[in-house]
Order: C-alpha cells, then sequence, then structure tokens
C-alpha cells in the first residue's frame, strides 16, 4: 500500500501520459501469464505457446495432452490408456516442475506429487492454453520453476450459446459435452459439463485384465463488470474420477490387480479488477480454494489409503503504467503484488504392527512479495525485471528473480530476446512427513525433514523471423539451465528398512534446442511443426547419466485443411518420441534401481469434420494409426489404434 501512496505523488503530467500499448492489444495478442500484468505475445519472447479453440476444433482431440505433445520442450508419458496418469516434462525438468493455473487458480496435485495430471483435462470447456516456458519463480513461486501454464475456459459472448457433442468408439469409451451460457448487458455466464466412461485397456504387460476411467466434470463462469472501472470474474470446477489401475505384485512391473484411486477435484475462485486514474493504476484482488482428495484401494497389493489437501490463497496486486518522452518514447509499468497461501495435507491409512501408523495432519503457510518493472523504449526495445520473497515457516526463506531483453526489428519482422532467471521448488509433504504404511515392496516410506528446496539457474536465447507478411513464422531457442539440492524421492536407507527423501549432491544440467514453424500456405491449409533437442542429465555414483522419460530428440508435425467454405476440414498430425530411459526397482533386496532403455515412436492421428447444417455437425478421428506398441512408462503399456465417431450441435444467436 506504500508504494500505492507513493505513485499517488507522481506529477500530474506524468498522469496525463497516453495509455500504453497494453491497452491496444486486442485479447487474441495477449499473453496473461508471461507477466503479473497482460503484455503482447510478441514481447513475451519465443519460449511462449499459445494454444487457442480453433486449434484444439480443428484437431477434434479430446484430451488436452494430443495438443501438448506438439509443443516445443515438452515430454508428454502417460501411464497407460485413456485416463491413467500422464505427466508433462518442461525441458528436462520434472512434471512439478510445472505450475498449472486453471483460469487463474493453482491447480497442481499437492496431496500427492505437486504435479498436475493432465490424464483427466479434457478439451470441451477451454477456450486458449499458455505455455511459457523457462524458471518463472521469480513472478508465480514454488511450483513454477521450469514454466507455467495458464487453462483459460470458455466465457459466453454472445446472448444466448449452447453445444452438446457426442462420441463413441474404442475400448467401449463414450464422451459427452454439454454447455450452456449467455452474455446480457454486464453480466455473462457459462455452465459446461463434461462425461467420460471408458472400458480401457490393459495397463499392464501380462494378463488381460481392463483397466476402466470414468470422469465427470463440471465448470462454472461468471464474469460481470458493474462499471466501466470494475470487473469481477468467478470460476468453479468439480471433477469426480474413479480410475481403476494395476499394481506391482513384487515383479517390479504393474501387474492384472483390482486397483482402483476416486479422485475429487474442487476448484473455485474470483478475481476483482479496479482500474484507476484513466486506466494508469490497476488494482487486483483474488481469493481461491482448491481441494483434492485420492483415495487409494487394492486388496492385491494390500494398499488402502487416502491423501487429501486443500490450499486457500488471497492475493492483491498493485500496478502502475505510465508514459514518458524525454527524447525517446517510453512506456513503464510497475507491479507490487502479495500472495498468501495457506496449506494443509491430510493422510489416513490402516495402522500397521510393522509399518506404524501412516494417520498425519499438517499445515504450511506461506507468503510471497513480488516486485516487477517492464520498459518499453521506441515501441521496439522491451525489458523487464521481477524478483520474488517467498518466506515459508517450514523452510529457509528464499529469494528468486528473473530478467529478460528482446528487440523487434521492423524491417526485416525479427524479433531477438534473452532472458536469466533462477527458480526454486519447495519439498513435498511425503517428502517431508512420509506417507502410508507398506509402500514400494511393502518397505516404509519415512519423511525428512531436513530435505530443502531445489534451486535452478538458466537462460534463453531465441530469435523469431516472420516472413510473407506473416504468413511464416520461423522460431529458434537455445536454453541452458543448471538444478541444484535436486530431491531424490525413494533413497534406500543402507539396511534396506526404509525408503525416505534427501537432497543429492551435484549439478544437474538442462540444455537443448526448440526449433518451431508455422505457415499459412493458403487461406485453407495450414502447417505447423516443431523439434526438441535435448541433453537433461544428472550425477548418479560420481557419473552422469540421462535423466529418466526425457528424450534427446522429438518433435511434431500437422497439416490442418479446410473447404472454402468452411464445412469441411481434415487434420493430419504426427509426433515422434525418441529413445529416453526409464527406471524400475529389482523386487528383492538391496532394491536397486535398474535402467531400462524405451524405445522411440511415432504416433500418427487422423481427424475430420462435415457441417451438416449451420449448428450440426459430424466428426471422427483415429488415433496410433499406425498401431504403434509403445511405453512412456516402463512396464506400463498405451493403447495401439482407436477410432472414434461424434456429432456436434452448436446454437449461439
Amino acid at each position: 500500500m506504500r508504494i500505492g501512496f507513493l505513485l499517488c505523488l507522481l506529477p500530474v503530467p506524468i498522469l496525463a501520459a497516453p495509455p500504453t500499448h497494453h491497452d491496444q492489444a486486442s485479447d487474441e495478442e495477449v499473453v496473461v501469464v508471461a507477466s503479473r500484468e497482460p503484455i503482447p505475445r510478441r514481447d513475451a519472447g519465443p519460449g511462449v505457446t499459445v494454444i487457442s479453440n480453433a486449434e484444439l476444433t480443428a484437431r477434434n482431440a479430446s484430451f488436452l495432452t494430443d495438443a501438448l505433445r506438439d509443443v516445443p520442450g515438452f515430454a508428454v508419458a502417460r501411464a497407460g490408456g485413456i485416463g491413467k496418469q500422464t505427466q508433462v516434462r518442461v525441458r528436462g525438468a520434472e512434471s512439478n516442475h510445472l505450475l498449472v493455473l486453471i483460469d487463474g487458480i493453482e491447480a497442481n496435485d499437492f496431496s500427492r506429487d505437486d504435479g498436475f495430471d493432465f490424464g483427466h483435462l479434457m478439451t470441451s470447456d477451454i477456450e486458449r492454453v499458455e505455455i511459457v516456458r523457462g524458471p518463472q519463480s521469480g513472478l508465480w513461486g514454488s511450483d513454477a520453476l521450469a514454466g507455467v501454464m495458464n487453462i483459460i475456459t470458455k466465457q459466453a459472448t454472445k446472448p444466448l450459446e449452447s453445444h452438446l457433442a457426442v462420441e463413441y468408439g474404442s475400448f467401449d469409451t463414450r464422451l459427452v459435452n454439454a454447455g450452456l451460457g449467455g452474455k446480457v448487458e454486464s453480466l455473462a455466464a457459462n455452465l459446461g459439463f463434461t462425461h467420460v466412461d471408458s472400458g480401457g485397456t490393459n495397463v499392464s504387460r501380462a494378463g488381460s485384465e481392463k483397466d476402466g476411467y470414468h470422469n465427470n466434470t463440471l465448470n462454472l463462469k461468471l464474469g460481470w463488470s458493474p462499471w466501466q472501472a470494475l470487473k469481477i470474474d468467478f470460476t468453479g470446477r468439480l471433477a469426480d474420477i474413479d480410475n481403476q489401475t494395476d499394481g506391482d505384485l513384487g515383479l517390479g512391473i504393474p501387474s492384472d490387480s483390482p486397483g482402483l484411486t476416486h479422485t475429487t477435484q474442487e476448484y473455485v475462485g474470483g478475481r476483482a479488477a479496479w482500474t484507476t486514474f484513466g486506466g494508469h493504476w490497476l488494482h487486483t484482488f483474488t481469493g481461491s480454494i482448491t481441494r483434492i482428495s485420492n483415495q487409494d484401494a487394492d486388496t492385491a497389493t494390500q494398499i488402502s489409503g487416502r491423501t487429501a489437501g486443500t490450499k486457500n490463497k488471497l492475493g492483491y496486486q498493485s500496478t502502475w503504467r505510465f508514459a514518458t518522452d524525454f527524447g525517446i518514447a517510453a512506456e513503464h509499468s510497475f507491479t507490487a503484488a502479495v500472495d498468501y497461501e495457506r496449506t494443509t495435507f491430510h493422510q489416513r491409512g490402516p495402522v500397521d504392527v510393522l509399518f506404524g501408523d501412516p494417520n498425519q495432519n499438517h499445515t504450511f503457510t506461506s507468503a510471497g512479495y513480488v516486485g516487477e518493472y517492464r520498459l518499453t523504449l521506441a515501441q521496439h526495445t522491451h525489458f523487464g525485471a521481477s524478483g520474488r520473497f517467498d518466506d515459508n515457516h517450514q523452510f529457509a526463506s528464499l529469494w528468486t528473480y528473473r530478467v529478460s531483453a528482446s528487440q523487434d526489428i521492423p524491417r526485416t519482422d525479427t524479433v531477438i530476446s534473452f532472458a536469466y532467471a533462477t527458480g526454486q521448488k519447495a519439498p513435498l509433504f511425503t517428502e517431508l512427513f512420509g506417507f502410508s504404511s507398506g509402500g514400494l515392496f511393502n518397505l516404509p516410506y519415512l519423511g525428512n525433514r531436513a530435505v530443502t528446496p531445489e534451486q535452478s539457474r538458466g537462460y534463453e536465447v531465441g530469435v523469431t523471423q516472420s516472413l510473407l507478411a506473416d504468413r511464416v513464422t520461423l522460431s529458434t531457442t537455445y536454453f541452458n539451465e543448471r538444478l541444484s539440492d535436486e530431491i531424490q524421492g525413494f533413497v534406500l536407507d543402507p539396511t534396506f528398512s526404509f525408503f525416505t527423501a534427501a537432497n543429492t549432491p551435484g549439478i544437474s544440467t538442462r540444455d537443448g534446442i526448440e526449433l518451431a514453424f508455422s505457415a499459412a500456405v493458403n487461406p485453407q491449409l495450414k502447417l505447423n511443426g516443431s523439434y526438441t533437442y535435448l541433453e537433461a542429465t544428472e550425477l548418479k555414483d560420481g557419473k552422469r547419466v540421462d535423466e529418466i522419460r526425457r528424450p534427446n530428440h522429438s518433435g511434431a508435425a500437422s497439416a490442418v485443411w479446410q473447404s472454402s467454405d468452411a464445412r469441411t476440414g481434415f487434420a493430419l498430425h504426427l509426433t515422434v518420441t525418441g529413445g529416453r530411459d526409464d527406471f524400475f526397482f529389482e523386487p528383492s533386496p538391496p532394491f536397486q534401481q535398474l535402467r531400462e532403455r524405451l524405445t522411440p515412436y511415432t504416433l500418427v492421428s487422423i481427424s475430420a469434420s462435415h457441417q451438416l447444417t449451420s449448428c450440426l455437425a459430424l466428426t471422427a478421428r483415429i488415433e496410433n494409426l499406425a498401431d504403434e506398441h509403445y511405453e512412456d512408462v516402463f512396464g506400463f503399456q498405451n493403447p495401439g489404434v482407436a477410432g472414434y465417431l461424434g456429432v456436434r450441435v452448436n446454437f449461439n444467436r
């Protein structure tokens, strides 16, 4: 508040300066999470990817992970078929180093591994996905060590909007999604519902048991602007999920078992943005509640337990924008923000004579203090600097920061950018306090309260080149990152009697190159492509080895065609995942980690749609057209070729 008071004392000529370029950019040009305030996408650097609703519709993808495989620097690992655990690793980082927001609400599962399971996220109510790669802890805190993803759900823009889509296909899979919304004057509302019911496929290598999946998700979004200077948004989301799983029966890999995980996800959040001084001073108030629960049961492996947590978060942000012209036109933006969160963790499970009592409750509180300054000179030179101080009562307080610069060259339509940043990731509840009795090979997992946060530092250099009046875009990014105090989640006690967590010595290295290409050949045909070369290594027994599940080579290509009357569309997508290592524990003492090479694979999918009437369309798609047999996680089979047919109805007026 003191900063805001000082800003009020700025001279009146500055207050009267013209609005900044942020106000002149349209919604389609703006990226919300590349800064603490929305900025034009062109200013955000090449490490930014935006996936629009139009792209998701053209691909006819049911799950977001289908589209995420195309993103440079992303490695997707799915442990089986539809709905099974799906992790995304960014530039060789861990899956819990990516912060995932749904309408601004933190969605990472802090009751488990603090990552986000993309296996449950469908595309039906998604309007836009924003991805920023590279350390973002200086803006967003602990979970954003490797990047941040903002998933923006649909909001009505017309008086009445409704849609219904029904799909049926392989593995006895039924998908239904429906939505109803409308906008009347200053009030907008949208309600969406999605249902997935799949008989599933056999996850384990052996046996024939099919592992089914059921998901019901409800999403509500409200927006109200009682007057021009005030905008209020509300989001509520509920997911109820049943996921059949296979456990480890002592072989080191999954085997047929009657495992079942019941998951509930509840996200509730609100945001109020109040603009004063003619658009120069913006106040933003936010609040959210995230509740996640996971109930596990498997009689064959004798696993029974529940982990759950609640995160309450409050935030205030003040942004001051103004322009000066002392020989060179300059636009300035100062932001100060405070985030406070309180996280509770609950665990329930049977008390065991040998392994003890797993039942526990813990509470963390933390506060983050953020400052950011952005400068634009002569509309083409951009600088940014941000810093964040995280005050956590459980660990030592940490500073993280980020500095960036980019230069537009209008004559050649080129953008050159550079960024250097630090990041941090707090330990998990389970790493600190342990979890349910039994665990891996029926050995207890004991927490280690001496574990400290992981810390990273790194830089990126990028060039984006537009050609042929922006019909063709090429981008190249080199990144180099170093991770220290990496937490090893399964460290075996020398007596072979329990597992625990520990910070490992040495530095983990991650560097590589991301290439991206897009071209509008003509109004009907669009081409896209990406390639990533990655070297991600860690120290193991004094030797540097590849990190698991990170392919050195990966890429994607797509072609999307639409008829001149926009009634018929076809899409062809190809993703290539190179060889990479995984590990498993040998099933008997000394329970060593053994490495296994996963074979490379290529996935081909095609989809088509045809508009029968103005509101009725038929859809079809084939996934894994070449019927590849592949594993993203050692021992977990992914399904072969699959086909789906559907009908889609839209009514807007």
